[in-house]
């Protein structure tokens, strides 16, 4: 008997996802200045702003951030979420 292929959860018709990478690199390895504020009921950081200023950790330096649509899914959280715990620290 043949096994079915895996079915992905992503679907062409929902909506686009999207990632922020830079301008020079195309690295997506980029974060934005924010201000947080402590929400005390909730136990949490929430984010009041994100400010234009960005920085690629690969170039090292200012970058102008171009949000481009993702044509497949994005990694699985999963494997995010191992490398994390893996990291020294």
């Amino acid at each position: 008997m043949i096994e079915p292929a895996p079915v992905s959860n992503f679907q062409p018709h929902d909506a686009p996802l999207h990632a922020y990478v830079c301008n020079v690199c195309g690295s997506d390895h980029v974060t934005r200045e924010a201000w947080v504020a402590w929400d005390v009921a909730a136990q949490v950081w929430v984010l009041e702003v994100a400010f234009d200023y960005a920085h690629c950790h690969r170039c090292m330096g200012d970058a102008r951030l171009d949000r481009v649509i993702l044509i497949s899914p994005p990694p699985a959280a999963v494997a995010i979420s191992s490398a994390a715990h893996s990291a020294p620290g």
